[in-house]
């Protein structure tokens, strides 16, 4: 059965969790965590594969970064879902 979709918040602010598969560790190293901060950094600024437009457009208000997942509280002006599987 597939999953409800998810709902488009009312004030546009998202918590946002990444896992590792089976739990496993995502980052190894201090070098994965400074780049996993560039790729949040950037965020507002991704443009899409064909370089034609922005791909995610939202603001990073807090993220948690633990060595198999991480959480991140988020204010988009697109859907989450679909804007997000880009990270």
């Amino acid at each position: 059965m597939a999953r409800k979709a998810r709902e488009q918040s009312g004030t546009g602010v998202y918590h946002v969790m990444l896992r590792g598969v089976n739990r496993q560790d995502i980052f190894e190293d201090d070098e994965d965590y400074r780049v996993f901060i560039n790729i949040l950094a950037g965020l507002d600024s991704r443009k899409s594969d064909d370089g034609r437009g922005v791909i995610c457009t939202s603001e990073v208000f807090a993220y948690c970064l633990m060595p198999n997942h991480v959480h991140l509280l988020l204010m988009g002006q697109v859907p989450v879902p679909r804007d997000h599987t880009r990270l």
